[in-house]
């Protein structure tokens, strides 16, 4: 009977100490030098990782703006962290990345109230199960995941010039099995594998971080792992989903604090040179460099930028 008790305490305790042991490994950023009177505008800041972001930030003393479709929960958000961070600078502003309109509105929003700002985080992400195409025609993946930030950090480009602010771009490591067909990527294609859209669209996260390098832009990106954040909560995960991937979720699933410190870094104290840059390498869960699985390609680099401006009607 004591044997029957003590086994699973002892596994509990064993589980326990694996799993502080890879959350110490994930590193955690240590700066926590004043950021007052810089300007941070964080997208898709009202849960998860941007929450978290716009938090650390704000404890830090930075005027954080936070870009959400929702104002309510943009808001609710606000109100969040002020219980913590009571003297936090924070604004809510309405971003629909899926909506050109929106995103015009947001970047005349910024040019107005904010036009000196010190980084641009593109957060904001989806993933969905039943893929569709928005008024724009665009696949929503597509659009919420890269035409629209595509579009928003093109608005704002001379600021950003004129500030010499970062862009930080939230990928994944799915993007090494994205594909692009430059002949249609913007179209809704295959519904029978929607992840495969969503890797798709984080390619071209890298590949628009790779042309603004190109053109002397500081910009920064990042994965932050596998993270537990509501992405896919499209999916409506059950309980035994948990059940069978629970050496996955102890191994490598991590909280939204600990995934956005890879976006904090990327924000804040990263550095690129010709060996570490978005043409070749990303920061990944434990803060360091890391070289991508695959080469990104110069020809369809540039052709995704151009007609990323053709769709966006920046031509």
């Amino acid at each position: 009977m004591n044997l029957l008790i003590t086994l699973p305490v002892v596994v509990a305790g064993v589980i326990y100490l694996i799993r502080k042991q890879r959350e110490y490994t994930w590193g955690w950023v240590k700066n926590n030098s004043s950021l007052k009177d810089k300007v941070f505008i964080i997208t898709g800041a009202n849960c998860g990782l941007g929450f978290q972001t716009a938090k650390a930030l704000a404890k830090r003393g930075a005027t954080v703006v936070l870009a959400c479709r929702d104002l309510i929960k943009a808001n609710e958000a606000i109100a969040n962290i002020k219980l913590e961070v009571t003297d936090a600078k924070l604004t809510a502003l309405p971003l629909d990345l899926e909506v050109f309109d929106s995103i015009k509105s947001f970047c005349r929003d910024i040019s107005r109230e904010f036009p000196q700002f010190d980084c641009i985080i593109n957060n904001a992400g989806l993933s969905i199960k039943t893929p569709f195409e928005t008024d724009e025609g665009i696949e929503v993946h597509v659009a919420a995941n890269h035409l629209g930030h595509f579009l928003m950090v093109n608005l704002l480009l001379d600021l950003i010039k004129k500030n010499n602010a970062r862009v930080v771009i939230v990928s994944s490591n799915l993007h090494e099995k994205g594909k692009i067909n430059l002949e249609n990527f913007w179209k809704l294609v295959d519904t029978k594998h929607p992840k495969q859209l969503y890797a798709n669209s984080k390619l071209m996260n890298s590949y628009f971080a790779k042309e603004l390098y190109k053109k002397g832009i500081d910009v920064h990106v990042c994965s932050p792992g596998l993270c537990y954040t509501d992405l896919y909560r499209d999916y409506n995960i059950k309980f035994y989903h948990l059940i069978a991937f629970s050496p996955v979720i102890l191994l490598f699933l991590r909280s939204a604090e600990q995934g956005a410190q890879s976006i904090i870094y990327c924000a804040t104290d990263n550095e690129n040179d010709e060996e570490k840059n978005p043409n070749n390498s990303y920061i990944v869960r434990d803060l360091r460099q890391s070289k991508s699985k695959i080469k990104l390609d110069d020809d369809i680099s540039d052709k995704l930028w151009k007609e990323s401006m053709r769709l966006c009607k920046l031509d």
